[in-house]
């Protein structure tokens, strides 16, 4: 009696601690949630297991350790095959339930476009932190002010003072220009991450809605408080093939002010919601799964052997290549867009697709090109910038975040040029999607006034043999020469 006691006792404080924890354990749990097929294949395994080792005579002489060894190799074979079934029967699912709708036009941008790219926003972000206890947290774009800007969280910088030290506000860059413009914004947050262990801000939210997985927080000022958003995703249920699934799904919203009451609302109340007016709801990491999923809209034999209108997502190869990554963020007249261009399958770079989705409401639109456009694409826009400035040391420079930009229905990619130190700005550069003219600015008000469609005061590069590029550097060789002979004869004289 004393030893069931004893077990009771131990199991009921294991139980308890477990469940306490249960946040510290959040990824591996939800990962077999949002994965049945795993425990869904390991129990088939020891259904066949017991079935054929327990009642075959025959097998029973190999012994109990080589049935186990026979079962687990069983159990990876199924679950190799349970799994590639399962991730086919998602896309498709999506593909079949999500609405994709068609629209004529793209959307044109406005003037208030990002200049500024990630790297140098954390880089000016880090030289305006005048503290020797808070580093940087997870960045994110929000709409303050009117104006796109580049969020950092301060966070406690050590382990110990992730336990006795809160986080102190944010930094916010002002994305919209090149200069350095940067500014702090000082609110103690009673939750937020970086800190431990109850005042960490998963700990919270996953207590209050465990089963779901998370967009990067953003931070937004309003009404004298800082608020953290952080986009929920939840998983539905599906069984196709005989095989069980899940579907990613917009759950809501995790509103969280300074104090550390936390507020989960749906997508549509989201919308309603004062805290989050102008800015982006709809999360970034799901919009690429819907985008990508239109792959198997035509079908399981078509995404793998007919591939009739079939799309694929290249992400440009930048400095930081998570950054460059699609879906784009956009700031158009009709609002917050995401912003994903896709190519044919196979070898072209080529836009083929252009798949445009609200980045509040997530409704999906998809902009085909007439037969005969043909539209360079984001990987293919950095090869043309390198090719155009032959003189510039590629192993110092980078470009990045290659950007759509829409005027007068002509696309156009805006990529930065940036030292590797992310230093500053060296130069931005537009190309025309159309006929990859490009167009290079290295200061603001020749970049305002190609935005707004004024005047362009700047030498457009084309991309043609014998390039206006190449007769200007010529030029300037020549000029180099005529100003060192006149040095000489004057020197003579």
């Amino acid at each position: 009696m004393k030893n069931l006691i004893r077990f009771l006792v131990i199991t009921g404080l294991l139980i308890a601690g477990l469940w306490f924890f249960r946040t510290w354990f959040h990824g591996i749990f939800v990962f077999l949630y949002a994965t049945p097929v795993i425990w869904y294949m390991l129990l088939i395994t020891i259904i066949l297991h017991f079935a054929l080792f327990n009642r075959s005579p025959e097998l029973k002489k190999i012994g109990s350790n080589a049935a186990i060894t026979v079962s687990f190799f069983v159990f990876v074979f199924l679950l190799a095959g349970g799994l590639i079934l399962a991730h086919i029967a998602r896309g498709l699912t999506i593909a079949e339930t999500v609405e994709y709708q068609t629209r004529e036009s793209l959307p044109e941008s406005t003037d208030s476009i990002r200049l500024m790219p990630y790297e140098v926003a954390k880089r000016y972000a880090k030289d305006s932190l005048q503290s020797s206890q808070f580093k940087l947290g997870t960045e994110n774009i929000a709409i303050i002010d009117g104006k796109i800007q580049w969020v950092f969280p301060l966070t406690p910088d050590g382990f110990i003072l992730t336990f006795n030290q809160k986080n102190q506000g944010i930094i916010a860059v002002d994305a919209t220009t090149q200069a350095k413009n940067s500014k702090q914004i000082r609110q103690n947050l009673t939750i937020g991450e970086g800190m431990q262990i109850v005042d960490n801000l998963y700990w919270n939210l996953y207590r209050k809605n465990y089963f779901v997985t998370t967009d990067d927080p953003m931070y937004i000022p309003y009404n004298n408080d800082l608020y953290t958003i952080v986009g929920a995703i939840g998983y539905r249920f599906h069984f196709r093939w005989g095989i069980p699934f899940t579907v990613p799904y917009f759950k809501g919203v995790f509103i969280v002010d300074s104090a550390g009451n936390i507020e989960f609302v749906t997508p549509e109340k989201a919308l309603e919601h004062p805290v989050l007016t102008g800015n982006r709801i709809f999360p970034e990491n799901l919009t690429r799964t819907y985008v990508d999923a239109y792959q198997y809209h035509l079908g399981v034999l078509n995404k793998f052997f007919i591939h009739k209108d079939q799309i694929q997502i290249q992400d440009a190869a930048g400095a930081n290549s998570s950054i460059n990554r699609q879906p784009y963020l956009m700031n158009t007249k009709e609002g917050l867009k995401w912003f994903i261009s896709t190519e044919p399958y196979g070898a072209s770079h080529g836009i083929f697709k252009v798949f445009i989705v609200d980045a509040r409401t997530g409704q999906i639109e998809i902009y085909q090109l007439p037969p005969e456009e043909t539209l360079t694409g984001p990987v293919r826009a950095v090869d043309y910038i390198r090719r155009n400035n032959p003189s510039v040391d590629w192993s110092m420079f980078h470009s990045v975040e290659p950007l759509p930009f829409i005027r007068n229905q002509k696309l156009y990619w805006k990529l930065t040029i940036i030292p590797s130190d992310a230093a500053g700005i060296a130069f931005q550069s537009f190309i025309d999607a159309e006929t990859n003219d490009v167009y290079q600015f290295n200061n603001q008000s020749a970049i305002i006034n190609f935005l707004t469609g004024n005047t362009i005061d700047q030498e457009l590069i084309t991309d043609q043999k014998g390039t206006k590029q190449d007769l200007i550097t010529e030029i300037k060789q020549k000029l180099k020469e005529l100003e060192s002979l006149l040095e000489q004869l004057t020197a003579e004289e």
